[in-house]
């Protein structure tokens, strides 16, 4: 199963739609009925959560990625010694530090090196990982299908935060659990669906 993101809505891809009561439902023979679905269903702008089921879930993956402009990135979750964590505002939104995945460069270093670049935090060490998530974006006319990996990471920096004002993040800041809660009410679903209930439990 992939649930994968446009906006505020979701693309299920699964294998059983018995599982999504209530979640409107399509049935796709391959990928010359998969792919015009999704792309028309970014383009629609009364987009509804779906569920796109028919054939094995990892071939109708393989088919969007083909379809589409695929690429993946990684990013972290970012504690402190004082049990904060680490969140960007991009676009006026807040939003985690992640970026692309370098050819030839292991998602794990991309997180750390994307980390720093972004928000300016040294002495990165991950300490695990975290459920990743997938969602469609244009860029530049071109759309994308974007596959992010999460990790888990910790710190003892305490100096200056940096924000990368070149990729558009005007403000870096350690939140507690209070405001990490406010940050998930005003971020991407994505996030909020994928990791706001792993991240809030780092505060227990």
């Amino acid at each position: 199963m992939y649930t994968i993101y446009y906006l505020d809505n979701v693309l299920i891809i699964s294998n059983n739609k018995e599982k999504y009561p209530g979640i409107e439902a399509f049935f796709v023979e391959d990928k010359k009925s998969l792919c015009p679905f999704a792309q028309n269903w970014i383009d629609n702008e009364n987009r509804h959560d779906t569920v796109v089921y028919g054939y094995d879930t990892g071939e109708m993956f393989g088919h969007l990625k083909k379809h589409f402009k695929y690429v993946e990135a990684a990013g972290g979750v970012v504690r402190n010694s004082e049990k904060k964590l680490l969140f960007i505002r991009r676009w006026n939104i807040w939003d985690l530090p992640k970026g692309k995945v370098d050819k030839h460069e292991t998602i794990e270093h991309c997180a750390l090196r994307e980390v720093e670049e972004e928000t300016g935090v040294s002495g990165l060490h991950i300490t695990g990982r975290l459920p990743s998530s997938f969602h469609f974006y244009f860029y530049k006319e071109k759309l994308f299908l974007k596959k992010t990996y999460w990790f888990l990471m910790d710190t003892p920096f305490n100096g200056t935060l940096k924000p990368q004002l070149e990729e558009d993040i005007s403000e870096v800041s350690w939140l507690d659990a209070d405001g990490c809660r406010k940050a998930f009410d005003e971020t991407y679903r994505s996030l909020r669906d994928n990791l706001q209930a792993t991240v809030c439990k780092l505060f227990v």
